[in-house]
C-alpha cells in the first residue's frame, strides 16, 4: 500500500463533506495517520482525530482497527513496505544489499520520525515485516552462513538498523529548541570540559562529529556487516 510518504499536512478535514458510508479502507486510514502524525506527533493521533482528517465518524476507525496499538504496528509495517519500495533488487554482492536494505530502512524512519520513534521494539507481524525479514535472511545465507549464524547474524544486523533508526527518528522528532540544543552540546559542554579531570574528552572532543551526521549510521552497518563477512570467512575456511 502506498503511504504517502512526505505529506506533512496538518490534522483538519473537518470542514469537508463526510465520505460514503463503506469507502473507508485500512490504507487510507494509514495514510491519513502518517499525516496527523508527522505534523503534530504521535500524542495527538487520535481516532478522534483521525475522523478529522478523514472525514469519518471515528466509530468507522474501530471497524478496521480495534485500537491504537493495533493502528501502531500497522504504521510499522507500512515502514517497511516504504523501505522495501525503494531498496534496490538483490544484486550477486550480498553486503551491498545489506547496506542497502539499511539505507532505506533509516530513510524511512526519518521520513515519519513521530513513527519511527516508536517503532524499533515492535514486531508488526504482517506482510512487509516478513517480506523485510525474508531479504535480510537471503543475504546471510548468500554470504555463506548456517542457518544457525544466519539467524544469529540477522538479528544483531535487523536490531542495529532498527535501534539506530528510531534513535535518530526521536531526535528529529524532538522540538526544534530541544534538539538544536542537544546537537550545540558537542560543540560547547563538551569543549569547555576542564582537561585535567576529563582528559580523554579534552583529546577528542574538537574532532568529534554532529551527532546526527549520516556516516555515523553507515559505520554502524558497516561494523556489523565486517563482522557477517568474518563470520561467513571463518565458517568457510578448510577445516
Amino acid at each position: 500500500m502506498s503511504t504517502g510518504t512526505k505529506s506533512t499536512g496538518g490534522a483538519g478535514g473537518a470542514s469537508r463533506g463526510r465520505l460514503p458510508r463503506n469507502t473507508l479502507s485500512t490504507e487510507l486510514i494509514i495514510q491519513a495517520a502518517f499525516k496527523v502524525a508527522d505534523s503534530t506527533g504521535m500524542e495527538k493521533l487520535t481516532f478522534q482525530a483521525l475522523g478529522r482528517e478523514l472525514s469519518a465518524h471515528p466509530t468507522a476507525i474501530y471497524r478496521h482497527f480495534r485500537n491504537k496499538d493495533e493502528l501502531l504496528l500497522a504504521l510499522v509495517d507500512a515502514l517497511h513496505e516504504e523501505a522495501l519500495a525503494d531498496t534496490p533488487p538483490p544484486t550477486d554482492d550480498w553486503a551491498h544489499d545489506l547496506m542497502q536494505i539499511a539505507i532505506h530502512t533509516h530513510a524511512a524512519f526519518m521520513r515519519h520520525p513521530h513513527v519511527g520513534a516508536l517503532a524499533a521494539p515492535r514486531t508488526a507481524r504482517r506482510e512487509n515485516e516478513f517480506r523485510s525479514v525474508e531479504r535480510k535472511l537471503d543475504c546471510m545465507r548468500r554470504a555463506g552462513l548456517d542457518d544457525a549464524t544466519a539467524a544469529r547474524c540477522y538479528r544483531v544486523f535487523a536490531d542495529v538498523i532498527l535501534a539506530y533508526s528510531a534513535m535518530d527518528a526521536s531526535l528529529a522528532a524532538l522540538s526544534p529548541e530541544v534538539r538544536e540544543a542537544d546537537l550545540r552540546a558537542w560543540q560547547t559542554d563538551y569543549m569547555s570540559l576542564p582537561p585535567d579531570k576529563y582528559p580523554n574528552i579534552a583529546r577528542v572532543a574538537p574532532r568529534f562529529v554532529a551527532l546526527n551526521d549520516p556516516q555515523n549510521y553507515v559505520t554502524a552497518i558497516q561494523a556489523v556487516i565486517d563482522m557477517i563477512r568474518a563470520e561467513a570467512d571463518r565458517r568457510n575456511q578448510p577445516s
